[in-house]
């Protein structure tokens, strides 16, 4: 009868656990889908606010843009290049005493028609900011390359 009630306790115990981290991870795709929600709507001001006021975003290897403003500007200027929207996708995240690390991978799309521009990984820093919820502290985006690629094409055109 005692393993019968510890088998038991053991299952609540990992089924609770399991709950609980599906909804951390619906937690954390609600930060990333504010994010998306902002951008999509193309609100310069919305996406502006998700930025804590010493906030960083590094793109692709291009330099560090700092602060709300700037960043919010970067966001108005990208909102016109196609008319994009964006989807990001948590992938997992790390959760901290007063921050979250959310990774995902994200796309780019077409808003006319529906096909893809881009698509990679992306990391947000979110940091716990007292009764107004979450601002994020960190934005990276990397999209892939393939640094071989052509090498490996003109080499390949080479040996033939």
């Amino acid at each position: 009868m005692k393993h019968q009630n510890s088998l038991r306790v053991a299952c609540v115990l990992v089924f609770a656990s399991a709950l609980g981290a599906a909804r951390a991870q619906d937690d954390v795709q609600d930060l990333a889908d504010r994010w998306t929600e902002a951008y999509n709507t193309h609100d310069r001001e919305a996406i502006a606010s998700l930025y804590a006021e010493d906030a960083e975003l590094m793109m692709h290897g291009s330099p560090t843009i700092e602060g709300r403003d700037a960043i919010g500007t970067f966001w108005a200027e990208d909102f016109k290049a196609g008319n994009p929207i964006t989807v990001l996708n948590v992938t997992h995240s790390v959760d901290g005493a007063d921050m979250v690390l959310v990774h995902g991978d994200y796309q780019v799309i077409d808003r006319e028609t529906g096909l893809p521009l881009g698509a990679g990984r992306f990391a947000h820093i979110w940091r716990a900011a007292g009764n107004d919820g979450w601002e994020l502290d960190r934005d990276l985006w990397l999209e892939p390359l393939d640094p071989f690629g052509d090498a490996a094409s003109s080499a390949e055109l080479s040996r033939e």
